[in-house]
């Protein structure tokens, strides 16, 4: 079937904020939406109020809005634009929300449902909708009733009986959700389940603990063709959200017969649901005992699963969906990856585990038990050749330390407790029960899980103490463990263990080198090595045979069940046979051992070529603006014509996508497998800029082996993140620092401490997102805190800095290309010190800053920038403390606030930062672009014989005179190309002869030729490169962009709602997921649209409590007199009453909550209060304060928990009274 040609302007709706349930995955699959619909011909206008996602870069579609995803926004947009059909499929629950409510509004009168329709979308997600769908088809579903107050609720409890599943509809990521085993916790689930479902509907179900689950990812288009793309199984059993379990694809314990009744059944729920333009996601359960088969849910629409399928099996889904959502029919599509219709269902010959990664540790005060409400913040996965290299491996990828199955506890009990207890370590904790002599039956009852996946740990913990020194000599042994995922490390750590050896990771890895047990590279590409895959997208593996390929088969320690072994078979292994022992045209693969004489699959010519490492899971403190930056970096390459290679491991990101980068690898960000890497690919350069502390902490391992670190070197990485090293470098450039010192052990920080008084602020160093870092008051605060911060810290100091009290902290992102400085931008945090950066709401361009200081902060910048050396992004934070500027810290790297300023400002600062970094700029004597692709270099060959460092090495194309600078060590052709040996970076030339090579101190590309040309203009080329909106002033020193007519502000999003007992007060530990963006030319109206967007929304009138700290009180009456001044009426608690009656405001004053009935909790649960202003003096919070701001949570009341927060909303406020926030501006109009 055609495209359709009825439709013209099309509106793609996004996800929002990342969130618990709801993460990058939906700007990976609403990117490919708006690639594919423009690439379609389509007018394409895009929503979405998250400036760090890919998908809002204004190229990405026609109109782009980074507005609130609310009904009053779309509306506006739709006239604005004469939309003419949406696409809600894409934006996970909040698009489908959204898009629901305005149908049923008639705001989409004469608008076309695109990817599902209402009925569609009303039967997938209304819960009794869906159940009567199921039963008219023959479905088994769980016992269940619904209920629509408290009252059906508990006469539902009564009919089935406990334990009970409670599930809200229309919810994200299983909210409103849970497990109650009695009647006190069922009231409260069922009570929280009808306030979290926007239609307040809940099903109560019968208990399917203990069960198996698994998902099908499926696809049908309008001529009923189906394909199932993917089987996902979770280890966990019922009872832990999908979100939240580990999980496996394809399935491996399903005997071949339940397979193919699940694939049926997929097929007739979509067919009825009404499905029948996109995928779906179905889920259903097993009972072990009895192989009971039962529906539980679907979604109707692009998930968090449809990610992570596409990523296992490397169909595209998302690009997919978007073509069948416009007309075609599966049969129609290609499969980019190898170029066969996308009618073929996926055929995997490899093994896909993916862990959830939690942030437990940030909110020790939260319930850590996992249940059917969704809790983790991140994922990882990894691919190898059997269940046991994919599950070691995906540990070792969670950025937690783990290096395999690490041991967490010798005690018995607590082991067993813990694996009965669903929780983020429980799988460690299955391990640790073996350990301490349980069986396979005993642990098969704590946990439920599936005694095959436990006979696969049974194994592997068996295996541990058999690692003896002589796997160093013996190659069948070291390649036995290696193939079952045992990284180096943990081999290392094995041998001191078992044989008190002491040996490197470095030397388990030479060691196994010099025997020939290196890592296999395969390709991911959908058909099992049916067809020859055109996008090289490569995992590592060992296989137990030396000489075969890494499929199931030739894992020799995986020993499935013959039924087991024969489902696996059926159900995701190609129908045609393959030679194991040999390597066909189709199977594609190459390993490492070889020497360069082979040539890699990455590189097919001798383009130069950029190795970029990703961040890793999304977790607080490093999420999607990371692999926004490292997206930017690939596309700015892309421009050089230079070939990207993209290595993370987190499925959910853009990064990760087959089409971003040339070449992507999908393993564990740890130094082994980057180091396989480097030394296979054998790059030109390595960025490790733009992932965040996890490629950071490589940098200097990489560089001992050879490696080129492009950008900022290590050694100005040290000197930055080393509180030390540049406590000493700002005192040389009499830079302002509060005072400070660095202690490794508790009577150390006690001296200091005392020497600067408190308060103190304290943290480790070397970590993201200000983990384990407080403001202490006393030595009792700071001995307890000692006793935490020195586990964290890895040999590193504990630092101790003077706290700032009352300061104003900003952030300045800029570029330095080592001589000239770029000022991206400097924001103002709302907050003031001693709330952390990434949960601070900021504001760009400043507002209350004067130029005066402005001035100097440019200065500042610019003179740390040349000073240290960097070439690329840096990150610097300040505070104004009494008129005084002091620098807090520099992070030489991209910060989390680089999509937001390249948003605001219209400049994409990752962009710009990779064509410095790379050196490549405009000889403008010549008029020769060395960065266009027409022009792009291609160094020589490799040479054949492998380089002991796997340092690159280039050799000249041509033989033809050759003459040698002995002094620079480069060769220069008489055919005009130009090869250092240093680096492999090549220069081309016409006319005039022009040398270049990397400065080895410095890391940046040097002009040799007596003009210096190459030397100058680089950060001004690349600027003018990327200022299509002609944004730059050139005439400033530093360089900057011109006056802004807009304000944009910076909004933080917390998980509070989805973490139980996590308390709401914010302190220097980040504790934000996620951030919104609000733009305009008024600052009240950005900061309105940025809280609308992170569901914050502001009252323009009403009854607002105020309940201040001690510390805070000197505030309330200015506080109070603005809110009243606004027609708003006040209430307090006596201690803040009291101060303001004494001021002559007249306001009312409300019981706390030990003090009686009617109290402050009973108003805001009768919704009386508009607005709540609570702050926290950072000490332990009374149960009265904490109960209130959980009570604000629940009942979805505004609030505001400094006093810098809450006058920001006051003048915020005064400006929606008198303006409408609601009118939407597309970011291109502000540029």
């Amino acid at each position: 079937m055609p495209q359709r040609t009825d439709i013209k302007n099309i509106l793609l709706i996004g996800s929002g904020p990342i969130v618990i349930g709801q993460a990058c995955e939906f700007d990976y699959s609403g990117t490919q939406a708006a690639k594919t619909l423009k690439n379609l011909g389509y007018r394409v206008v895009l929503i979405n109020s998250n400036p760090a996602t890919i998908m809002t870069d204004p190229d990405f579609a026609h109109r782009t809005y980074i507005e609130p995803i609310t009904k009053e926004v779309i509306t506006n947009i739709i006239a604005q634009e004469k939309i003419d059909a949406i696409l809600p499929t894409m934006g996970g629950q909040t698009a489908l929300n959204v898009a629901m409510e305005m149908y049923e509004s008639g705001a989409l009168d004469g608008v076309k449902f695109l990817g599902a329709n209402p009925a569609a979308i009303k039967k997938g997600e209304d819960r009794q909708a869906f159940k009567e769908a199921m039963l008219k088809i023959g479905m088994d579903l769980p016992k269940s009733h619904y209920a629509y107050n408290e009252e059906e609720a508990e006469q539902a409890a009564q009919n089935i009986g406990f334990p009970l599943i409670i599930r809200a509809s229309y919810t994200l990521a299983g909210g409103g959700s849970g497990v109650a085993y009695n009647i006190e916790e069922f009231k409260a689930l069922a009570k929280a389940g009808l306030e979290a479902s926007p239609i307040n509907e809940i099903l109560i179900e019968e208990s399917l603990l203990g069960w198996k689950e698994f998902e099908m990812e499926v696809i049908r288009d309008k001529n009923d063709n189906c394909i199932i793309v993917c089987s996902i199984e979770n280890l966990d059993p019922m009872g832990v959200h999908t979100g939240d379990s580990i999980t496996i694809a394809p399935a491996l314990t399903l005997t071949d017969k339940e397979y193919q009744r699940m694939r049926d059944a997929s097929f007739k729920i979509l067919r009825e649901i009404g499905v029948d333009t996109g995928g779906s996601n179905v889920q259903f359960a097993i009972n072990p005992k009895n192989g009971r088969m039962t529906v539980i849910e679907m979604n109707p629409r692009v998930s968090r699963s449809s990610a992570l399928a596409s990523k296992a099996t490397g169909y595209p889904i998302a690009k997919v969906a978007t073509m069948l959502a416009v007309g075609f029919s599966l049969d129609e599509i290609s499969n980019d990856i190898t170029g066969t219709p996308a009618s073929f269902e996926p055929s995997i010959d490899y093994i896909v585990t993916k862990i959830p990664r939690f942030a437990f540790e940030k909110f020790p005060l939260a319930d850590s038990t996992l249940t059917t409400s969704m809790k983790s913040i991140g994922e990882v996965m990894a691919i190898g050749g059997c269940f046991k290299e994919s599950l070691q491996k995906a540990l070792c990828s969670l950025e937690n330390g783990l290096c395999g199955f690490d041991s967490i506890t010798s005690d018995i009990e607590l082991a067993k407790r813990e694996t009965r207890r669903p929780n983020a370590n429980r799988i460690l904790y299955v391990a640790d029960c073996f350990r301490l002599g349980l069986s396979i039956d005993e642990v098969a009852d704590l946990s439920h899980i599936d005694k095959w996946f436990l006979s696969q740990i049974y194994e592997l913990v068996s295996e541990e103490g058999r690692v003896k020194s002589e796997i160093l000599r013996d190659s069948q042994a070291m390649r036995n463990l290696k193939s079952q995922g045992f990284s180096d490390k943990m081999l290392a750590r094995l041998l001191a263990q078992n044989e008190g050896v002491e040996v490197s990771e470095g030397e388990i890895y030479m060691a196994r080198k010099e025997m020939g047990v290196v890592a296999r590279y395969e390709e991911v590409d959908t058909c099992a090595a049916e067809f020859e895959a055109l996008t090289p997208y490569l995992y590592s593996t060992i296989p137990c045979n030396p000489l075969g390929n890494s499929s199931l088969g030739n894992h020799c320690t995986d020993l499935l069940d013959f039924e087991s072994l024969q489902t696996l078979k059926s159900s995701s292994l190609p129908k045609s046979s393959k030679n194991s022992t040999s390597t066909t045209a189709n199977t594609r693969i190459v390993d490492s051992s070889i020497a360069d004489s082979r040539e890699s699959l990455s590189q097919k010519d001798n383009a130069q070529k950029v190795l970029i490492i990703g961040g890793g899971p999304n977790r607080i403190g490093q999420g999607i603006e990371f692999d926004y930056c490292c997206v930017h970096s690939s596309f700015a390459l892309k421009d050089l014509g230079v070939q990207s290679i993209m290595y993370n491991c987190n499925p959910e990101t853009v990064s990760t996508d087959y089409d971003t980068s040339d070449t992507l690898y999908f393993e564990p960000i740890d130094f082994e497998r980057v180091r396989s890497v480097v030394e296979r690919e054998k790059p030109s350069g390595i960025i490790v800029h733009f992932g965040g502390q996890t490629p950071l902490k490589l940098a200097k391992n990489l560089t001992t082996i050879g490696a080129k670190i492009i950008g900022t070197k290590a050694s100005v990485i040290d000197t930055a993140e080393d509180r030390e090293k540049f406590a000493a470098f700002a005192q040389k450039l009499n830079l302002n620092q509060p005072q400070n010192g660095s202690a490794v052990s508790k009577d150390e920080a006690f001296d200091i401490a005392h020497k600067i008084g408190y308060p103190v602020l304290v943290r480790p160093s070397y970590v993201l997102g200000g983990r384990a870092m407080r403001i202490v008051q006393s030595d009792e605060e700071l001995r307890v805190y000692m006793d935490e911060a020195v586990k964290v810290s890895e040999d590193s100091p504990v630092l101790i800095d003077k706290f700032l009290d009352h300061a104003t902290e900003l952030d300045v992102d800029a570029i330095c290309d080592g001589e000239e400085v770029y000022i991206g931008g400097i924001m103002q945090h709302i907050e003031e010190a001693g709330v952390h950066s990434g949960d601070s709401t900021s504001v760009l361009p400043s507002i209350s800053i004067d130029e005066k200081m402005l001035k100097l902060i440019c200065e500042k910048t610019e003179q740390i920038a040349l000073e240290l050396g960097i070439i690329g992004l840096l990150n610097i934070q300040y505070a104004i403390h009494k008129d005084t500027l002091y620098i807090i810290e520099v992070n030489p790297r991209a910060s989390r606030t680089v999509p937001f300023v390249s948003k605001a400002t219209g400049i994409p600062l990752a962009k710009v930062a990779t064509r410095v970094m790379w050196n490549c700029t405009i000889n403008s004597s010549l008029g020769n672009h060395l960065g266009n692709p027409s022009t792009s270099l291609h160094c020589g060959a490799h040479s054949s014989a492998p380089h002991s460092q796997g340092e690159a090495i280039t050799q000249s194309i041509t033989a033809n005179t050759r003459i040698m600078d002995s002094k620079n060590n480069s060769t220069i052709n008489a055919n005009s190309s130009i090869v250092s040996e240093k680096s492999g970076l090549c220069s081309h030339e016409r006319g005039n002869k022009t040398k270049a090579s990397i400065d080895e101190a410095s890391g940046k590309l040097h002009d040799l030729s007596p003009q210096g040309e190459f030397a100058k203009g680089i950060l001004r080329e690349a600027l003018k490169f990327y200022d299509i909106f002609n944004r730059i002033d050139f005439t400033t020193k530093p360089l900057s962009h011109k006056t802004l007519n807009h304000i944009s502000v910076k909004e933080s999003i917390f998980p509070f709602n989805k973490l139980n007992g996590a308390d709401l007060i914010l302190g220097p530990e980040m504790k934000s997921t996620g951030e919104v963006m609000g733009i305009s030319s008024r600052f009240g109206i950005s900061f309105a649209k940025a809280q609308n967007a992170s569901k914050n929304t502001l009252p323009k009138e009403g009854k607002i409590f105020i309940s201040l700290a001690d510390c805070d009180k000197e505030f309330a009456l200015s506080v109070a007199s603005k809110f009243i001044n606004l027609g708003f009426s006040v209430c307090a608690t006596s201690g803040t009453h009291r101060i303001l009656q004494e001021a002559g405001i007249a306001i009312s004053c409300v019981l706390k909550i030990s003090e009686g009935r009617p109290n402050i909790k009973d108003l805001i649960m009768n919704k009386e209060i508009a607005l709540v202003i609570n702050t926290s003096d950072g000490a332990q919070s009374t149960n009265d304060a904490k109960s209130i701001r959980r009570q604000v949570l629940k009942s979805l009341i505004p609030y505001f928990t400094t006093i810098a927060a809450a006058e920001a909303a006051a003048e915020s406020i005064k400006e929606i009274q008198q303006h409408d926030s609601n009118i939407p501006k597309a970011l291109q109009d502000f540029m």
